[in-house]
């Protein structure tokens, strides 16, 4: 693709350009590393770098453009365009330089601290029985049809976001749905993003290593769905949808300027669910909107899962999907990877899940409790480098509820594992049964041997993950095949 920069900055609010705008752009970047021919390097101040000190590599590489926020000394020619905010102009280039295509798309975002990434998944299975192709972007992936890509982050920086809705387009997919995390929404990653539906599944604490406290965290959520947007650009045809049995929910359906729909489990709301059945191998919920009542089923276990099948309902109500076309994408969900996702064992189950907040923990363990017929055995621990603050919460959780906590080391990444795993400990009730075991592949396969038939294990924190990162390397771990090969050391030595 190759455009004028004249006609992807003539709607910026620019200081100076210093150059000519009669200059080829053939892509758009914030990465030096991806700089090619030709094209557009926007200089990020971020929390560690500043991109601004990467213009010198951005033009070896061929960069003809600099997106800065500051005049820069160069060697070669090469036009700067200067602007006050860097990632809000970056995000209006990108947008334009692959064509808006947000604007034609039918774009849904799922924003809120637990839930996204199933809410999503729901979603897009619903819309697929509806007939319609999806492209969604999330944490597991990012899907253009069926072709994936795999990336850092649960939602994209702005160049690839409109690169790949570009694609969605090119490729007649008319739908996108994608997970909105707060570090996208407070840099400016989805500004120029034309939403339909926002979304919002729940808030508690997490990210506050990043957010300056909770109520920095839940203002931030809250632009998305129309309250207080502090000059970010979502589109000005939105329609929320809330879960008004979270509190946070609640003040958004009484604050928002959008139109908004609400839904609850168990609660009175727009769309409301009851679960009539609750079991490892389906939920049964019953559903009331506009005076219809529904049945749907779905495969994927706990009362979280069931609150995601009915923000999904929700959101295709605001749609207006059919009844049936719902509950069919609903029940073809079969399991999302590391959400509540089972591994039967001799005699015995492992769960292994995402958890890695307290309350998405707790939720977790009781929905495991009510099912559990003999014990449950935790493993988890804390990511390093985050929020040190939640870590003696969740291992209160963890004590009080599981009958075995075995704390163990999750992606320390530059901090010390056994100091972080110091300040789990100190949060379990004394009495609780717990051991410290470092290493996760070994905490694990403890687990395998302290339970017997009729136990649950559940392993929490990194759900699909598969990597461990201690220091600044990533090493090959993923949850799901060392219990597997744990249960088969349990299994051979029964034979």
């Amino acid at each position: 693709m190759k455009i004028n920069l004249s006609a992807i900055i003539d709607t910026l609010e620019t200081v100076d350009v210093a150059g000519s705008t009669d200059v080829v752009v053939s892509d758009v970047t914030s990465d030096s590393r991806a700089v090619g021919k030709n094209s557009l390097f926007a200089c990020i101040r971020g929390g560690r770098v500043d991109g601004h000190s990467f213009a010198g590599d951005a033009i070896e590489r061929g960069a003809s453009v600099l997106l800065c926020e500051r005049p820069l000394e160069t060697a070669g020619p090469v036009t700067q365009v200067i602007v006050r905010d860097a990632r809000k102009a970056l995000a209006n280039v990108a947008s334009r330089f692959f064509g808006d295509p947000s604007k034609h798309l039918i774009v849904i975002g799922v924003t809120g601290t637990n839930g996204k990434t199933t809410t999503v998944h729901y979603l897009r299975s619903i819309l697929e029985a509806w007939g319609q192709p999806v492209g969604i972007m999330g944490t597991l992936g990012h899907w253009i049809g069926r072709s994936v890509t795999k990336d850092a982050f649960t939602t994209p920086g702005s160049p690839e976001i409109h690169k790949y809705m570009g694609l969605m387009v090119d490729r007649g997919i008319k739908f996108c749905v994608m997970e909105v995390s707060s570090h996208a929404i407070a840099q400016g990653r989805v500004d120029q993003v034309d939403f339909n539906v926002v979304a919002f599944t729940n808030l508690t604490r997490d990210h506050l290593d990043f957010h300056d406290g909770f109520e920095d965290y839940m203002a931030t959520k809250m632009k998305l769905m129309g309250i207080d947007d502090g000059g970010h650009h979502f589109g000005d045809r939105r329609q929320a949808v809330a879960n008004i049995g979270d509190a946070v929910g609640r003040q958004i359906a009484s604050s928002t300027s959008l139109p908004c729909l609400t839904y609850c489990l168990g609660g009175d709301a727009d769309v409301r669910g009851d679960v009539i059945e609750f079991g490892w191998e389906r939920s049964k919920l019953r559903v009331k909107h506009e005076g219809v009542t529904a049945e749907m089923e779905t495969a994927l276990i706990g009362r979280s899962n069931a609150e995601n099948a009915l923000a999904a309902f929700a959101v295709s109500c605001a749609l207006d999907i059919g009844e049936d076309a719902i509950s069919a994408g609903i029940a073809e969900i079969k399991s999302v990877p590391g959400r509540m996702e089972v591994i039967a064992g001799p005699g015995r189950w492992a769960i292994v899940d995402y958890a890695h907040t307290p309350d998405a923990l707790e939720r977790m363990l009781e929905d495991v409790r009510q099912m559990c017929t003999g014990r449950i055995i935790c493993v988890f621990g804390c990511g390093g480098d985050r929020d040190a603050g939640k870590r003696p919460e969740m291992g209160e959780i963890a004590g009080r509820i599981a009958d075995l906590t075995i704390v163990t080391s999750d992606n320390p990444r530059t901090e010390d594992p056994l100091k972080i795993i110091d300040q789990i400990v100190k949060g379990i009730p004394d009495k609780a049964d717990h051991e410290v075991v470092p290493d996760r592949g070994e905490a694990i396969h403890r687990a395998v041997a302290r339970s017997t038939e009729g136990d649950i294990i559940v392993i929490a924190g990194k759900g699909h993950e598969d990597y461990q990162i201690i220091g600044t390397t990533k090493i090959d771990f993923d949850d799901r095949q060392v219990v597997r090969k744990a249960f088969g050391a349990v299994a051979n030595a029964k034979a």
